[in-house]
Protein backbone atom coordinates (compact mmCIF):
# COMPACT_ATOMS: atom_id res chain seq x y z
CA UNK A 1 0.00 0.00 0.00
CA UNK A 2 0.87 3.24 -0.81
CA UNK A 3 0.82 6.72 0.95
CA UNK A 4 1.77 10.59 0.86
CA UNK A 5 3.72 11.55 4.13
CA UNK A 6 3.32 15.52 4.61
CA UNK A 7 5.89 16.55 7.30
CA UNK A 8 5.44 19.77 9.00
CA UNK A 9 7.38 21.30 11.83
CA UNK A 10 5.64 23.09 14.75
CA UNK A 11 6.25 26.20 16.96
CA UNK A 12 6.62 23.82 19.73
CA UNK A 13 9.66 22.57 17.69
CA UNK A 14 8.19 18.72 17.26
CA UNK A 15 6.64 17.64 14.02
CA UNK A 16 3.44 16.56 12.85
CA UNK A 17 2.81 13.71 9.91
CA UNK A 18 -0.46 13.91 7.56
CA UNK A 19 -0.74 10.54 5.53
CA UNK A 20 -2.96 10.45 2.46
CA UNK A 21 -3.79 6.68 1.70
CA UNK A 22 -3.43 5.70 -2.09
CA UNK A 23 -2.46 8.95 -3.35
CA UNK A 24 -3.04 9.93 -7.24
CA UNK A 25 -0.51 8.80 -9.24
CA UNK A 26 2.19 10.78 -11.20
CA UNK A 27 2.52 13.47 -8.24
CA UNK A 28 5.59 15.73 -8.14
CA UNK A 29 7.41 16.89 -4.85
CA UNK A 30 7.08 20.30 -6.21
CA UNK A 31 3.08 19.83 -6.66
CA UNK A 32 2.57 18.79 -2.86
CA UNK A 33 5.43 21.54 -1.09
CA UNK A 34 2.53 24.07 -2.51
CA UNK A 35 -0.19 22.22 -1.66
CA UNK A 36 1.83 22.29 1.81
CA UNK A 37 2.75 25.79 1.42
CA UNK A 38 -0.80 26.67 1.03
CA UNK A 39 -1.53 24.47 4.45
CA UNK A 40 0.44 26.82 6.04
CA UNK A 41 -0.67 30.20 4.75
CA UNK A 42 -3.80 28.94 5.84
CA UNK A 43 -2.83 28.23 9.61
CA UNK A 44 -4.56 24.64 8.66
CA UNK A 45 -2.09 22.73 10.51
CA UNK A 46 -2.20 22.80 14.39
CA UNK A 47 -1.15 20.26 16.87
CA UNK A 48 -2.88 20.89 20.43
CA UNK A 49 -2.01 24.77 20.50
CA UNK A 50 0.56 24.84 18.11
CA UNK A 51 0.37 25.85 14.69
CA UNK A 52 2.62 24.28 12.14
CA UNK A 53 5.69 26.81 11.05
CA UNK A 54 7.28 25.20 7.88
CA UNK A 55 7.54 21.96 5.98
CA UNK A 56 10.27 19.40 6.73
CA UNK A 57 9.43 16.59 4.09
CA UNK A 58 7.72 15.07 1.56
CA UNK A 59 7.62 11.70 0.28
CA UNK A 60 5.76 8.57 -0.93
CA UNK A 61 5.89 5.58 1.80
CA UNK A 62 5.22 1.91 0.51
CA UNK A 63 3.95 -1.23 2.79
CA UNK A 64 3.74 -4.65 2.00
CA UNK A 65 1.94 -7.12 3.97
CA UNK A 66 3.73 -10.59 4.19
CA UNK A 67 1.01 -13.79 5.44
CA UNK A 68 2.99 -15.49 8.03
CA UNK A 69 3.62 -19.73 7.01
Amino acid sequence: MKSLKMVFTLEAGANITYTLQNPKAGLTKEAVLEVMQQMLDKQAVISGESLANGIKDAYIYESNRQELA
